[in-house]
C-alpha cells in the first residue's frame, strides 16, 4: 500500500515520525522483514508497539506475513555529516564546498567545511558557518557545534590538480578569422585603400582606436550643431575629453528636439556644422555610429540613407548617455559585402577536468507499495540505454536577445531511467537582477555575487552533457535559446539532440486543465518542491519525464515502433 509511513504516523499522532528503513522481501515463504525508524528520545512501549505493528499489518498486503524491527535515530556523526550537506547543498549551491570532517567531542560537534579559493570570501561573507551552527542547533537543540571553514580545493584530488595545472588551451587567434571581407568600395569621405576586410560588430565591446566595419544603415537622423566662434573653440578644446562630446552631443540633441533638421549647403551659418546618427548592422549585431559632416563633404554624404551598405571606419568610444558604445567615425564609403554568411567561432575543445563546478552522485528513494519489493521495475524501452541531461535556467529576464542572462543552472541526469547526478550552480550574470525576476525566482544581486560566470559554469556543464540527450520543460522555447545563446558567446557548442518534456506531457498526459510543469507533476504523482528554483524544477521535470514514460509505456513504444 502506497504511503504506508504516513498512515503510520497518522495512527499514532506523528509522535515517533516514523521512518522506513528497508524492507526485505522473501517470496518464497511469503514473508516480508520491515525495518522502521522512530525519533531518539521517545520511549515506544511494548505495549504500543504491539497497536501500531497489528495496524499496519492490517493495511499492507494480506498475503505476506510481517516482521516489524523498530529502530532509533541516534544522533550522531554521520546523521550530522548527512545533514550539514543537505544544508549546504540547498542553501548555498553557489559555494563550492565539502563537509570534510565531523567529530563528535563530549557534547559538542565539530564540522570542518572545506571550501574552494573562488567561494572562500563569499563563505565568509554569507557568515555560513554560522547559519549551519543554527540549523543545526534548531533541529537538534541536545547537542553544540563549532562549525570553521577552511580554505582548501573542493573536489579536486591531487591527480585533477596536476590535470589542471599541466593542461595548456590552444591559443588561438579567433578575432583574426572573424572579418567581413567587402567590395566595390566607393569613397565617400576618406580612403580605403588596401583594408578589404571589416571586424564584427559583435565583437567591438571595448574602446578602441582604428577599428573598420561594415553593414547596413537602419536609421539615419540628420541634425545641426551650433559650433562656438574660433576664439572660443581655441579656449575650450582642450577642455573637452573625447567621452564629453558625446554627452555634449546628446543634450544639443535634446536643446533641438527629436525631429530631423534638414538644410541646404547655403543655409549653413560658418557656426553650424551637421552631425549624422546612424545604427549600423552586419549579421553578428548592431552598433551607434556619429559622423560630424563639413561643406566639402555635406552633398555626398547627403545621399546616405536608410538600408545603405557602408564601410566605416573610426573610434569606439563608451557612451555614458545610453550606456553602451559609440563610433565616432572618420571615414565612410559605400561597399558590397556577400550575402548569407554565418558568424565564425572556434569553438573549445572539452576539458579532461571539472574546473568550477562538480557534479554530485545522487540517490533519488521512492517510497512505492511493498508489493514493489517482490519485483524489478523494468525499465521502458525509450529510456534503455540512453544517457538524459534535464535541466532548467533561471534568469534575470525572458529576452536573451534583448541581454536577458543566465544566474541559476540546476540539472541531474538520467542513466538508464535512473536520476543518477545532479549539477547545480547560482551564475553571475554580471548585471543588476532585475526585482520582477526576483520576485519570481527569489534570486537577488547578494545571492550571485562570488559566483563563478556564465563562461565557467558551462565549461563544466558542457563537459557533463557530452553524449547526452538535453531534455528540459517548455525548454526548446525558452532554456536552449539562453543555453545556445551564451555557450556560443563562451564558445562551447551545445549541439546535443534535443527534447522537450512539454511536448510528451501534450501528446500522452490527457485531461490536464493546463500543461504547466506543477499541473502535470501533481496529476502524474510528482513532487515539486521549492517551484522556481532551477535544480527543484529540473528534479520535477526529470520524474514528470520518467513517469510519462512509464505510465504510457505502451501507448510510447507503439507510436514509435519500438
Amino acid at each position: 500500500m502506497e504511503n504506508f509511513i504516513e498512515e503510520l504516523n497518522k495512527f499514532s499522532n506523528n509522535k515517533y515520525e516514523f521512518m522506513l528503513k528497508s524492507a526485505l522481501l522473501d517470496k518464497s515463504v511469503d514473508f516480508c522483514v520491515v525495518e522502521i525508524l522512530y525519533k531518539d528520545g521517545v520511549l515506544l512501549p511494548k505495549e504500543e508497539r504491539i497497536k501500531i505493528e497489528n495496524f499496519a499489518t492490517s493495511i499492507l498486503p494480506s498475503k505476506f506475513k510481517y516482521e516489524f524491527n523498530f529502530i532509533k535515530r541516534y544522533i550522531n556523526e554521520d546523521r550530522i555529516f548527512e545533514e550539514s550537506k543537505k544544508f549546504m547543498s540547498k542553501n548555498y549551491p553557489a559555494v563550492s564546498n565539502k563537509i570534510e570532517k565531523v567529530e563528535l567531542n563530549g557534547n559538542e560537534f565539530h564540522i570542518s567545511i572545506i571550501v574552494d579559493n573562488l567561494s572562500f570570501s563569499h563563505a565568509l561573507e554569507k557568515k555560513i558557518d554560522k547559519e549551519l551552527e543554527k540549523f543545526l542547533k534548531i533541529k537538534y537543540n541536545n547537542f553544540d557545534y563549532n562549525c570553521k571553514i577552511i580554505r582548501g580545493t573542493v573536489y579536486i584530488e591531487d591527480k585533477k590538480q596536476d590535470l589542471i595545472q599541466n593542461y595548456k588551451e590552444e591559443d588561438i587567434d579567433i578575432f583574426a578569422k572573424r572579418k567581413i571581407e567587402f567590395f566595390d568600395v566607393v569613397p565617400l569621405v576618406g580612403e580605403f585603400k588596401d583594408e578589404l576586410k571589416a571586424d564584427y560588430i559583435k565583437d567591438k565591446t571595448a574602446e578602441e582606436e582604428n577599428i573598420i566595419v561594415c553593414g547596413k544603415i537602419l536609421n539615419i537622423q540628420e541634425k545641426v550643431i551650433k559650433r562656438k566662434p574660433k576664439d572660443k573653440q581655441e579656449e575650450s578644446k582642450n577642455s573637452v575629453s573625447e567621452a564629453g562630446q558625446l554627452e555634449e552631443i546628446h543634450e544639443q540633441e535634446e536643446r533641438l528636439g527629436n525631429e530631423n533638421i534638414t538644410k541646404t549647403e547655403d543655409e549653413l551659418s560658418k557656426y553650424q556644422r551637421k552631425l549624422y546618427k546612424f545604427t549600423l548592422a552586419d549579421f553578428t549585431g548592431e552598433i551607434n555610429c556619429v559622423f560630424f559632416s563639413n561643406k566639402e563633404n555635406q552633398a555626398k554624404l547627403g545621399k546616405l540613407d536608410t538600408d545603405s551598405v557602408i564601410v566605416v571606419r573610426g573610434k569606439t568610444e563608451k557612451d555614458s548617455f545610453s550606456g553602451g558604445n559609440t563610433l565616432k567615425v572618420k571615414d565612410i564609403a559605400y561597399c558590397s559585402v556577400p550575402e548569407g554568411q554565418t558568424e565564425y567561432i572556434e569553438y573549445k575543445k572539452e576539458k579532461p577536468f571539472y574546473e568550477f563546478i562538480e557534479p554530485e552522485k545522487v540517490v533519488i528513494f521512492a517510497q512505492d507499495n511493498l508489493m514493489n519489493f517482490a519485483e524489478v521495475k523494468q525499465v521502458p524501452k525509450f529510456l534503455q540505454n540512453k544517457v538524459f541531461v534535464c535541466y532548467d535556467f533561471e534568469t534575470t529576464g525572458l529576452h536573451y536577445n534583448n541581454g536577458d542572462r543566465i544566474i541559476e543552472i540546476g540539472a541531474v541526469k538520467i542513466e538508464n531511467g535512473k536520476i543518477t547526478e545532479r549539477f547545480m550552480s547560482f551564475v553571475d550574470p554580471e548585471k543588476h537582477i532585475p526585482a520582477e525576476s526576483s520576485a519570481i525566482s527569489g534570486i537577488v544581486d547578494d545571492d550571485v555575487k562570488g559566483a563563478p560566470t556564465a563562461d565557467k559554469v558551462l565549461q563544466d556543464f558542457y563537459k557533463w552533457t557530452r553524449g547526452a540527450i538535453i531534455i528540459g520543460y517548455n525548454n526548446i522555447n525558452f532554456d536552449n535559446i539562453f543555453l545556445i545563446g551564451q555557450g556560443k558567446d563562451a564558445r562551447w557548442n551545445f549541439d546535443n539532440e534535443t527534447d522537450d518534456v512539454y511536448k510528451w506531457a501534450q501528446k500522452y498526459v490527457k485531461g490536464a486543465k493546463n500543461y504547466k510543469l506543477k499541473t502535470i507533476a501533481d496529476k502524474l504523482g510528482v513532487t515539486l518542491d521549492n517551484a522556481h528554483r532551477a535544480v527543484y524544477d529540473a528534479l520535477a521535470t526529470a520524474e514528470v519525464f520518467i513517469k510519462i514514460q512509464e505510465i504510457y509505456q505502451n501507448d510510447i513504444e507503439t507510436a514509435l515502433n519500438l
